[in-house]
C-alpha cells in the first residue's frame, strides 16, 4: 500500500486527495488532475504538541450532539449549548473547529490537523462533512464511536487475565533466580558428589540471571523497537506481517480476522441505517481498517463494484469470506434485503471474535498453569536432591 497526495482542479480551484493503494494507475482518480506526488512515511515531531481531545470526551460529544438533534435543534445551537457547558479548553477548540466545518462545509484537513484525536473521527469526517442529513451522519459517527470503544473494552478485558499470568510467571522466575537459589547455591558448591543435571540448569540459569538479565531485558526491548520501526517504515513488511497474522498464526488469524471484519461490518450496518448507499457505505468502511493485507483485499472488491460487477461476484473474488458470508450476501442482493442481511453478518463476525477469545483465554489457563507446575517440581528436584544424597552421605 502506497499512500499519494493527488493536486486537481475543480470548479476553478485547487483541491487536493489523500489516496492509498497499491497501483495508482489503476485507481479511480478525480478529473483535471494537475500533479500526483508519492507521499514518504515520516514521523510528525508536532504530534505531542497538537491539542488532545481523548476518547472518552469526543464519545461524549457525539452523544450529546446526537440527542440534541433528535430533539430537532440545529446543529450550530447544538454546538453552541455544548460551548457554554464544557471547561475544558480543549473540548472547546475542538468544539470551535467542529461549528466552522459545519458552517463552511470544510474539509477537515483544514480545521483538524492540529489536533490529537481518535483517527477514526478524522476518517469518518470525510464522510461528515459531505453534505447530506446532518442528524443521520450525526448519529452514525455516535454509535460508532460507542461501538468501537465497547470492542476495545472487550479486547482489553479478554487479554487482560493472559497478560497478568504471562508477567506473574516471569516475576516469579526472576523472584527463584536472584532470591532463592543464590540461599542454596553455597551448599552445592560444597558437596562432593556429582550434581544431578537438573541442579546444573538451575545454577547455569542462576548465573545468567544473576549477570545478564539487565542486558536480556534491554536486548529486546531495542529488538522490539528495531522491529517496530522497520515495520512502520517498510510497506512490504509491514504488508507481510499483516499477511501473515490473517493466514498462518494458529487462532490468532481467527481472531484479527473476525475483528477486523466485524468493524467493517459494523460501520456498513450504521451508515445503511443512515440511508447512504452501500457501495458508498463498503468504500468509507475501509477507514477501520489496519491491516495493509485486509485492506488490499478490501481493495480488489471495490474495484470490481466499481466496474460494475454484483456485489457477491465482488466479494467472492477477494477470498477472504466463508461460505456462509458469502451465501447471505448473495440472498441479500437478490431480495433486495441487504441491510438486514449485513446485520446478520456483523453478528457472524462478533460471536467469532468473542467465540475465539474465549477459546484463547481457555488455552492459556491450563497452559500456563502447566508452566508453572514444570517449574515448581524443577525446583524442588534440583534444590532438594543434592540436599538428600549429602544426608545419605552424613548418614
Amino acid at each position: 500500500m502506497k499512500k499519494y497526495k493527488i493536486i486537481y482542479q475543480k470548479n476553478q480551484n485547487i483541491k487536493e486527495l489523500i489516496l492509498e493503494c497499491n497501483d495508482i494507475n489503476i485507481e479511480k482518480k478525480p478529473k483535471n488532475i494537475l500533479k500526483i506526488i508519492e507521499l514518504k512515511r515520516s514521523f510528525d515531531f508536532n504530534y505531542f504538541k497538537k491539542i488532545r481531545v481523548d476518547d472518552k470526551s469526543l464519545n461524549l460529544l457525539f452523544y450529546e450532539l446526537n440527542l440534541m438533534l433528535s430533539s430537532n435543534i440545529n446543529i450550530a445551537d447544538a454546538i453552541d449549548i455544548l460551548i457554554k457547558n464544557k471547561k475544558d479548553k480543549n473540548v472547546l477548540l475542538f468544539l470551535e473547529s467542529l461549528k466552522n466545518s459545519f458552517i463552511e462545509q470544510n474539509s477537515v484537513k483544514n480545521n483538524f490537523d492540529n489536533f490529537r484525536i481518535n483517527p477514526l473521527f478524522k476518517q469518518f469526517s470525510k464522510i461528515l462533512f459531505q453534505g447530506g442529513d446532518i442528524a443521520l451522519n450525526i448519529e452514525a459517527i455516535s454509535k460508532l464511536l460507542i461501538e468501537i470503544n465497547e470492542i476495545k473494552k472487550r479486547f482489553y478485558k479478554a487479554i487482560s487475565y493472559p497478560i497478568f499470568l504471562l508477567i506473574t510467571f516471569f516475576i516469579s522466575l526472576l523472584s527463584i533466580f536472584l532470591f532463592v537459589v543464590p540461599n542454596f547455591k553455597t551448599i552445592f558448591m560444597q558437596s562432593q558428589s556429582e550434581l544431578p543435571l537438573a541442579t546444573e540448569l538451575l545454577l547455569k540459569f542462576e548465573y545468567f540471571f544473576v549477570n545478564y538479565y539487565l542486558l536480556f531485558i534491554l536486548s529486546i526491548l531495542f529488538l522490539s523497537i528495531v522491529f517496530y520501526f522497520i515495520y512502520k517504515k517498510s510497506l512490504k513488511v509491514e504488508y507481510f506481517i499483516d499477511k501473515i497474522l490473517i493466514n498462518n498464526i494458529f487462532l490468532l488469524k481467527d481472531i484479527n480476522l473476525s475483528l477486523q471484519l466485524y468493524k467493517l461490518f459494523l460501520l456498513i450496518e450504521i451508515m445503511q441505517k443512515s440511508q447512504f448507499e452501500f457501495h458508498k457505505c463498503f468504500k468509507s468502511s475501509k477507514v477501520l481498517l489496519e491491516n495493509k493485507y485486509l485492506l488490499d483485499k478490501i481493495y480488489i472488491i471495490d474495484n470490481f463494484l466499481e466496474n460494475g460487477k454484483s456485489i457477491n461476484i465482488s466479494f467472492c473474488e477477494s477470498k477472504i469470506f466463508d461460505d456462509i458470508v458469502l451465501n447471505l450476501i448473495n440472498t441479500g442482493e437478490v431480495s433486495n434485503s441487504l441491510p438486514l442481511v449485513i446485520s446478520e453478518i456483523k453478528m457472524i463476525y462478533k460471536n467469532r471474535f468473542d467465540e475465539r477469545v474465549g477459546f484463547l483465554i481457555s488455552l492459556i489457563q491450563p497452559t500456563f498453569l502447566v508452566f508453572i507446575m514444570i517449574l515448581i517440581l524443577w525446583i524442588v528436584i534440583a534444590i532438594f536432591v543434592p540436599i538428600w544424597d549429602m544426608g545419605n552421605i552424613i548418614k
